[in-house]
C-alpha cells in the first residue's frame, strides 16, 4: 500500500488531509517544546478526537509498546499496526506516533545515544485516520549543537510550507 506524506497530500480527501496537516503543524511547532533531553528524541502519541481540532498528546510508554506489538528491532513491520490500534482504543478520528530514527534498535533512549555516539537525525510521523485508507508516513531532519535545544532544520519548514501552498481551499476554521 502507497502512503501519504507531506508531497502527496493531494491523494486524500479534504478532511483526512486537514486532519494529516494539522498534526503535522502540531508537531513542526510545539514538539520541540516538548523534548526534555538533548540527547533523545522522545516518543509521544497524538490524537484528534471526534470533534474539534485540538492535538492531545502523550508520552509513549516504550515498555509497554514494545510487549503489546513485538521487538524492537522490527518496529518498522508494526508501527502502523500500534497507531490503528491507538486509534481505535481512544475512538479518536486520527492517531499519529512520533518516533526518532533508533527506535527499531533493541535498547533505546538516551542511554543508547551516549554510548552510541551521534544522536537521531529524524523524526519520524506515522498517523492513521478513520475514514482513509492511505496511511499518513513522513520524516523530518532535526538539528542539533552542543548547546542548542533540538529543533527542525529550516528545510522541513519549507516542506510543510509547500503542502499549505498546494492545497490553497484549506481554511482555518475550526482550530481549537
Amino acid at each position: 500500500m502507497y502512503n501519504a506524506s507531506l508531497a502527496h497530500l493531494d491523494r486524500l480527501p479534504d478532511h483526512v488531509r486537514d486532519d494529516y496537516l494539522r498534526i503535522s503543524e502540531w508537531v513542526l511547532a510545539e514538539l520541540p517544546a516538548r523534548w526534555s533531553s538533548r540527547l533523545f528524541v522522545n516518543s509521544f502519541w497524538l490524537t484528534l478526537g471526534t470533534t474539534g481540532s485540538a492535538v492531545r498528546t502523550e508520552r509513549v510508554d516504550l515498555i509497554e509498546l514494545y510487549r503489546g506489538n513485538g521487538y524492537p528491532d522490527e518496529f518498522w513491520r508494526w508501527v502502523m499496526s500500534a497507531v490503528r490500534s491507538r486509534m481505535a482504543e481512544t475512538g479518536a478520528r486520527c492517531a499519529a506516533m512520533i518516533a526518532n530514527n533508533r527506535m527499531n534498535a533493541p535498547l533505546s533512549g538516551p542511554l543508547l545515544g551516549t554510548l552510541l555516539g551521534p544522536a537521531e537525525r529524524n523524526v519520524s510521523l506515522y498517523a492513521t485516520h478513520r475514514d482513509a485508507s492511505l496511511e499518513f508516513r513522513d520524516a523530518f531532519r532535526i538539528r542539533r549543537g552542543p548547546l542548542r535545544r533540538l529543533g527542525f532544520v529550516p528545510e522541513v519548514h519549507q516542506k510543510l510550507a509547500e503542502a499549505r501552498r498546494t492545497w490553497p481551499d484549506r481554511t482555518d476554521s475550526g482550530r481549537g
